[in-house]
């Protein structure tokens, strides 16, 4: 597919990306998913971008008073946690049936959010990747910088809870490549 139509599909979910950060979250992480993409040729970037554009999308229907135990170091509320990525589903599914967007990639997307944050195991090459972006952004300095304030965390502690993490919270070696090097940049830009 063209660039134009991940455009089209940025743009329809923007509305619903003006909580959490989502917007700037949503951002870096699209830009992670195109580099992993040049590392994993054989997966579908027709699955995989719309994915990580509309994957977050559900925490707009999340109260926000609500929003900041579920998701985190320290995730109280698995509730809502699984209520954004059901509620997701629902908003990408229209968001992709407007578009008339290819029914099988579709399902494929809608279960890749299904559960994004929630299972464990990914369902594909195309899921690994996902999964993978949507955490590689919180390494960048950008992403440390939002997170340690909103989590209550000092920054320097924070940095050191994300780079015990990145041998062990991605499925490719790409992304724990990438996150070694965007925590090893944030962390330089500390001292």
């Amino acid at each position: 597919m063209e660039e134009k139509i991940y455009d089209i599909i940025y743009e329809k979910a923007k509305p619903y990306l003006t909580t959490r950060c989502n917007d700037i979250h949503i951002e870096l992480s699209y830009d992670f998913t195109k580099r992993l993409l040049n590392h994993y040729p054989q997966a579908d970037e027709d699955i995989v971008l719309p994915a990580i554009l509309l994957h977050d999308v559900g925490w707009k229907m999340v109260p926000e008073s609500e929003q900041t135990g579920a998701f985190g170091p320290d995730v109280k509320n698995h509730e809502m946690q699984r209520f954004h990525e059901m509620e997701g589903v629902k908003i990408a599914g229209q968001i992709l049936k407007e578009l008339n967007y290819p029914e099988d990639k579709v399902h494929e997307i809608l279960n890749i959010i299904n559960g994004h944050d929630t299972r464990l195991e990914a369902l594909s090459l195309n899921d690994k990747i996902v999964k993978d972006a949507d955490k590689l952004w919180r390494f960048t300095p950008t992403g440390v910088d939002i997170d340690y304030a909103r989590f209550g965390i000092e920054r320097l502690s924070y940095v050191s809870y994300l780079e015990d993490r990145t041998k062990d919270w991605f499925f490719t070696s790409a992304a724990q490549q990438m996150a070694s090097e965007a925590i090893a940049i944030t962390r330089s830009q500390l001292t």
